[in-house]
């Protein structure tokens, strides 16, 4: 009886250990428009709820960069996009400094009164955002550093950025 127990308790404590909550709520990541694949082509976006790259063929994903003209013969110009079909980006800051940045970024603690537009365009360094999920779930992010090539078609554009998720609704970020 006794050793019948005991495996029995090890499986409950591995399962009660097991929360699901392995998932960083913040980190650092850098996207990229490149392609891959030889048809249909994708790239990467990066999911929050994920906390990782994932591809934007067949993994659900919440931003990706692009590279192109946002207006008819305006400026080529990499901005961010959503996978959502409503507005979901709030620019909540420009900094002239990177540690003007990280403390403005620092300071978000919550959502607070946004108005929130299409694309994450213009996309700059030193930038704080606030990006609403399709979920209705929030995320806070820092522009830290911006590659763009456009010179040679299909445009590079590669953004790196900082990021605080709030994977439980609220508005508050942890």
């Amino acid at each position: 009886m006794k050793l019948r127990l005991i495996p029995a308790l090890a499986i409950v404590f591995l399962l009660t250990g097991c929360d699901g909550n392995d998932v960083p709520p913040s980190g650092t990541v850098t996207v990229t428009n490149e392609l891959f694949g030889s048809g249909p082509y994708y790239a990467m976006g990066f999911s929050f709820d994920a906390a990782e790259l994932v591809s934007t063929l067949t993994e659900p994903y919440d931003i990706d960069i692009k590279a192109g003209s946002l207006t008819s013969g305006g400026p080529v110009e990499a901005f961010l996009s959503a996978n959502t079909l409503e507005p979901s980006f709030a620019l909540k800051g420009e900094y002239a400094t990177a540690s003007a940045a990280i403390s403005a970024f620092k300071a978000l603690t919550s959502v607070g009164t946004a108005s929130y537009i299409e694309l994450a365009a213009p996309l700059k360094e030193n930038q704080v955002w606030v990006i609403r999920t399709e979920n209705e779930r929030y995320a806070k992010i820092r522009i830290i550093k911006i590659d763009f090539d456009p010179t040679v078609p299909p445009f590079y554009a590669s953004c790196q950025f900082e990021w605080v998720f709030q994977p439980d609704g609220s508005t508050r970020f942890p």
